[in-house]
């Protein structure tokens, strides 16, 4: 991955919108065995595919004060947070 084209996706909200979705769909954070080895395997390499993602964004270089790798995470975070809090009020 072209960590320019990376850092361009996260100056937007859509594009920081797809990386948090991505990284749901990746199981980033999400710990835990299931028992079943070969599925094990697999969501530990799909982990690993957002994790390396996550590892690009955080060493995006700082344009400004507020807009390096960690605060443009940072604001994904937030974003999607407040966005999973609105579906919940919605249902």
């Amino acid at each position: 991955m072209n960590p320019d084209n990376i850092a361009y996706i996260m100056t937007t909200e859509n594009g920081r919108q797809f990386v948090a979705e991505l990284l749901d769909l990746c199981g980033v954070g999400a710990l835990g065995a299931s028992g079943n080895h070969a599925q094990d395997w697999w969501n530990i390499g799909r982990r690993s595919v957002g994790e390396d993602l996550l590892r690009i964004i955080r060493n995006i270089p700082a344009n400004s004060e507020k807009a390096d790798g960690l605060a443009l995470e940072y604001l994904m975070l937030r974003e999607h947070k407040r966005r999973k809090e609105r579906m919940d009020d919605d249902e």
